[in-house]
């Protein structure tokens, strides 16, 4: 099971957040996230934030192997082209280390949306709608990347090698999705519904014209040293569902140490 990380501008400073960064590459954590989220007090912050496509390009700047992805980029805080050309300039910059993951946000009038409310952002107003959004973001950005686009995107920069996509999901119907349009799919470990989303997920694969491709089966959990061990009980019981991907979250400041004996055993 491939393991990466996630550590939390909300709470530390760039330059904490960069060192973590490159401890974290020279561990061996195969991809590193950053969160998309404009306000620092959704994640135990203050008024401290980093958009994410700009901390990608400086972490992209500061390291050289790690992947570099978002964890998940909400498609309702950026006009869909305008993310994409974002993407395509990570990739480009770092020299093709992006994994884009993708999510349809949270309703209206909760405490996720208040952001929103705060810089005047549309928020799609029912689950069907934000859905429709999302896929409506994997078109276009189908489109701007295409090797046969349309002449009016001619000029726009797109990737030499398209990064993998995948979606933040928590539902089957989001998971379906995931596995018919993208590389795979992220789900919560904690989700009550984890193994039946999983399972929409993998049937889903199988029946798309993807299903000779390998798909991104992730789970995120906070960071917890003891999921190390791949004999852990919930990596057997992730690993039973078909997950292959395990995202450490840290919500609050980083041990570097801790991250620097992760695979190691060392106590």
């Amino acid at each position: 099971m491939i393991v990466d990380i996630q550590l939390n501008p909300a709470v530390e400073p760039w330059e904490r957040i960069r060192d973590g960064v490159q401890v974290a590459e020279a561990a061996g954590f195969d991809t590193a996230y950053v969160f998309d989220h404009f306000a620092g007090d959704l994640l135990r912050g203050d008024e401290r934030m980093l958009e994410c496509f700009t901390l990608l390009g400086a972490l992209s700047s500061a390291t050289s192997t790690i992947g570099l992805g978002t964890l998940v980029v909400n498609v309702a805080n950026r006009h869909p082209g305008v993310m994409a050309m974002a993407a395509a300039t990570v990739q480009t910059v770092s020299g093709g280390r992006l994994v884009l993951g993708l999510g349809a946000g949270a309703a209206p009038n909760t405490p996720w949306s208040a952001e929103h409310r705060a810089l005047g952002l549309d928020l799609a107003p029912t689950v069907a709608a934000r859905h429709r959004r999302l896929a409506d973001a994997l078109e276009l950005i189908d489109d701007l990347w295409a090797d046969d686009r349309k002449p009016e995107y001619q000029h726009f920069h797109r990737p030499a090698a398209r990064p993998p996509i995948f979606l933040g999901v928590n539902s089957a119907p989001l998971a379906r999705l995931a596995a018919a349009r993208t590389d795979g799919f992220n789900v919560r470990q904690s989700h009550d519904d984890l193994a039946s989303i999983v399972a929409a997920g993998l049937e889903a694969r199988v029946a798309s014209d993807r299903a000779d491709q390998p798909m991104m089966v992730s789970v995120w959990a906070m960071f917890d040293r003891a999921l190390a061990d791949p004999d852990h009980p919930k990596r057997r019981e992730w690993a039973d569902l078909g997950v292959n991907r395990l995202v450490l979250v840290c919500l609050d400041p980083h041990d570097p140490g801790e991250l620097t004996r992760f695979f190691t055993g060392r106590p």
